[in-house]
């Protein structure tokens, strides 16, 4: 897959008008629809990151893949757990277990976590390490590029 900064920028506005609108749902007390923009915002946010860098981002696996190497990269957990939290909205969804509260306290963190990827965003990437073969299998899914088993870092940006 081909960087584009074209479509990298569309799912970042994406990402806006979706946070935008999980705050509208919240205050009209629509639970499921405030959860399911908050995740929405999230996973736009992350695909925006992925289309810059080329990454392959179809899929749920992948967004969780890209957060653990934006995650490993910057040597930045709390990007990881933000994530999980937007996972959450993500499942209520489609239980509708969370009470409102709750959801607020969620789609606020999501707010961190999109300052924290729009800041991961604009920096230039770090050398991939590819030490273990979890890393090198992730990066294949990301890049498509199969690597030799001997390859352990690649400082292409």
């Amino acid at each position: 897959m081909e960087p584009s900064n074209s479509e990298s920028e569309r799912y970042a506005q994406l990402s806006r008008q979706y946070i935008e609108r999980a705050d509208e749902y919240l205050r009209v007390g629509d639970r499921v629809q405030a959860s399911e923009k908050g995740w929405g915002a999230v996973a736009e946010a992350i695909k925006s990151i992925a289309e810059q860098r080329g990454w392959n981002h179809q899929g749920h696996r992948l967004l969780d893949d890209i957060v653990l190497q934006l995650s490993e990269e910057w040597d930045r957990p709390d990007v990881r757990l933000l994530f999980d939290t937007a996972e959450r909205l993500h499942i209520n969804f489609y239980e509708d277990a969370l009470q409102l509260d709750a959801i607020s306290a969620r789609v606020s963190n999501v707010k961190d976590l999109l300052r924290e990827l729009q800041t991961l965003r604009t920096l230039s990437p770090r050398p991939v390490v590819l030490d273990s073969r979890e890393r090198r299998l992730r990066w294949r899914r990301l890049t498509g590029e199969l690597l030799p088993l001997g390859s352990e870092t690649d400082t292409r940006e």
